[in-house]
């Protein structure tokens, strides 16, 4: 077996990483004109109603698998920012993801940025510190995560985020999933691990037609979150079993 996943991935480093890489570097130039949820600003009357769907921090105890630890951390990461914009307390998700970074050895100095936006920067930097690791699978899994859990807040009130999105912004997201979604077709024939994540969806369990079409604006997305609201709340909530 060790032998075979060794193979995969000499075969991997020697036929298709650099096409990998302008994926990588595609996905990464979309993340700079994308969104953040830490620079939504919320009314004061929008953060009267603190989110009630976020993951409790005390939850990262009950992890166990390495899938399940590097999917948390990409949830609190984003969920950090959420916490921030609405006021709420945020101590101890900081204190999970401390114990996630340990846990998984993660590539990114968290000890100096915790808790700030993931910028472009230190996405290719991520890139960059897992390749040179030998674990490219452990960014694309991280993102896949990331891209989820953006998903899934976005389902929990479409109404209130996307009021405080650009079509633009929201454009470069959905560029976001279809150059993931490319990396990870082509990368899933060397891996079992990217393999499982390409067979749960197709760029949102939808064709790429369908993803521009459905999120072509502001208001065909709110209605796409709202009528598929269980479905990427089901997928979100996988990341952690």
């Amino acid at each position: 077996m060790q032998k075979e996943i060794k193979e995969k991935k000499e075969a991997l480093a020697d036929s298709v990483l650099v096409q990998i890489d302008a994926l990588a570097d595609a996905y990464i130039r979309a993340t700079e004109n994308g969104f953040n949820f830490s620079d939504l600003e919320l009314a004061e009357k929008e953060k009267y109603v603190k989110p009630d769907y976020l993951l409790d921090p005390s939850e990262v105890n009950k992890l166990v698998t390495k899938s399940q630890k590097v999917n948390a951390l990409a949830i609190y990461t984003l969920e950090l920012s959420v916490r921030k914009i609405y006021g709420m307390p945020v101590e101890a998700t900081k204190e999970a993801i401390t114990k996630l970074t340990l846990d998984l050895n993660h590539p990114i100095d968290w000890k100096t940025d915790i808790g700030d936006e993931l910028t472009s920067e230190k996405i290719r930097s991520n890139y960059n510190a897992c390749k040179e690791m030998g674990e490219l699978e452990y960014f694309w899994q991280f993102h896949n995560a990331l891209l989820r859990e953006t998903d899934y807040l976005l389902a929990k009130d479409p109404d209130l985020y996307l009021d405080h999105i650009s079509e633009d912004e929201l454009c470069a997201f959905n560029q976001q999933w279809v150059d993931f979604y490319y990396a990870i077709s082509l990368y899933a024939k060397y891996d079992d691990d990217m393999a499982k994540i390409y067979n749960t969806f197709s760029i949102n369990d939808m064709s790429v037609e369908d993803i521009l079409a459905n999120y072509s604006n502001i208001n065909t997305a709110k209605e796409t979150y709202r009528s598929n609201k269980f479905q990427f709340v089901e997928k979100r909530n996988a990341l952690l079993q």
